[in-house]
């Protein structure tokens, strides 16, 4: 087997990975776990795993990576905020809208980080960028069924859902500026830490003692799919493929995560909707590969 192919098999288990968190959360949330219980556990075995993978990682010497200095660490730490109110606001709105509706909304970080580029950093979105944010839009409006009456969606799931794309917006554009020559195992690490604290504070009074061994369960299987196993498949196979590739596969999680959550949770959704997906995973890989066509130029 060619590396290019290993790395496009890791790439895509790590992506299917990144689909299932969300039917995971339904089914815990059926199980009697609470939002502040998962997310704290979450975040618990997450930073625990990525400090274990970050202190052998740090043993082996790569003259690629530069080392994390203080100020990179408390940047890193600080950045976690976003990545906290991410969570926070993704696993909320699970409890109004199904999957489909939170992953499409979530996906919604791809036009907003152009708005943040724009407004912070005076960066014009390219053609291809533009008809990227025209097409995320419009699998929007499908996918949300705007246009149908058949579908009643709780305004407030979508408000939630939404602000979670904003924060994930945020996530992207402060993360990738900061130590990007720095170990991926150790951003993530001090990242996670910086959510994880965050947790701590906005959900650490509301934790039910009663379900705690059940949290802790739920809370290990959660954390394994939506940070581990997906970081551990990334940082293998991503240097095998090209940006572009990455970005395609990675743009899967979308229509992974609706094809869990009709298998596992029996959500139903319409032909509308699932065209609506089609067209965002279309217009969200379609701007991957013209970047890295551009980045080769």
């Amino acid at each position: 087997m060619s590396a290019k192919l290993q790395g496009i098999i890791l790439v895509l288990l790590g992506t299917i990975s990144y689909g299932l968190p969300a039917s995971l959360i339904k089914l815990s949330k059926q199980d009697g776990i609470t939002e502040a219980n998962i997310l704290f556990f979450q975040f618990f075995f997450g930073c625990l795993a990525l400090g274990i993978l970050y202190f052998f990682s740090s043993k082996k010497i790569n003259p690629n990576e530069t080392q994390l200095d203080p100020s990179a660490k408390r940047h890193l730490i600080l950045s976690g905020t976003a990545l906290a109110l991410t969570n926070s606001f993704y696993f909320t709105s699970l409890e109004y809208v199904s999957v489909a509706i939170a992953a499409v909304m979530l996906m919604q970080s791809v036009w907003i980080t152009s708005v943040l580029d724009f407004f912070f950093k005076k960066t014009i979105p390219s053609p291809i960028q533009i008809l990227c944010i025209i097409g995320v839009l419009l699998g929007t409006i499908l996918t949300t069924n705007l246009i149908g009456t058949e579908i009643v969606i709780s305004p407030l799931g979508l408000f939630l859902s939404f602000m979670s794309g904003v924060c994930y917006a945020i996530t992207i554009m402060v993360t990738n500026n900061l130590a990007p020559q720095a170990s991926a195992f150790g951003r993530a690490y001090y990242i996670s830490l910086g959510a994880f604290i965050i947790i701590c504070i906005l959900w650490g009074w509301s934790i039910n003692l009663s379900i705690i061994p059940l949290s802790l369960k739920w809370g290990m299987i959660i954390a394994c799919f939506s940070i581990i196993l997906p970081l551990l498949l990334f940082a293998k196979g991503m240097p095998k493929i090209t940006a572009g590739i990455g970005g395609v596969l990675s743009a899967l999680e979308l229509p992974a995560a609706i094809i869990f959550a009709y298998f596992i949770l029996n959500e139903q959704i319409s032909i509308l909707q699932f065209t609506g997906v089609i067209v965002i995973f279309i217009a969200i890989s379609s701007v991957n590969l013209t970047n890295n066509k551009s980045i080769k130029e």
